[in-house]
């Protein structure tokens, strides 16, 4: 069930994200084409559950060129995302992408302009500093 928030005064401006480093989780995809080439496009979401700014805001349109010559950004984000060797074997982009889905990690943000317009744009991919499962148990928090 979802219930919205009516109250006026609770509503929050949207914040425009601003260029800097992100913990994400791949959100989805979905398949396109530009000119001839076939195109994976990706979402992110910045993760609620990491001490930073944007949280639950939504980086869209990382697209990913289905070809030889663009593997290597294919290549940079599932290193990132901690693929294994069996999950970086596929015979179709659309397998590497749904594998894709749900992974988490960090991400660069710079600002793309388009008509007049900033948009966040990911420049590079790197393992997440915050991997889900683990916690941080200081040593003043052990009773031994």
């Amino acid at each position: 069930m979802i219930k919205l928030n009516l109250n006026k005064d609770a509503n929050k401006e949207f914040e425009q994200i601003t260029a800097g480093d992100y913990e994400v989780t791949v959100l989805n995809f979905e398949t396109k084409k530009v000119g001839d080439k076939n195109v994976i496009s990706v979402d992110y979401e910045i993760r609620s559950d990491v001490d930073q700014e944007f949280k639950g805001q939504k980086i869209r349109f990382d697209d990913f060129f289905c070809t030889e010559r663009a593997l290597w950004k294919i290549e940079n984000a599932s290193i990132a995302a901690g693929f294994t060797e069996e999950e970086a074997t596929f015979e179709k982009y659309t397998e590497w992408a749904k594998r894709y889905v749900g992974k988490n990690l960090l991400v660069n943000v710079g600002l793309r302009e388009h008509n007049g317009k900033y948009y966040p744009e990911v420049k590079k991919y790197m393992p997440t500093a915050h991997p889900v499962g683990e916690i941080e148990v200081s040593d003043d928090s052990v009773p031994f």
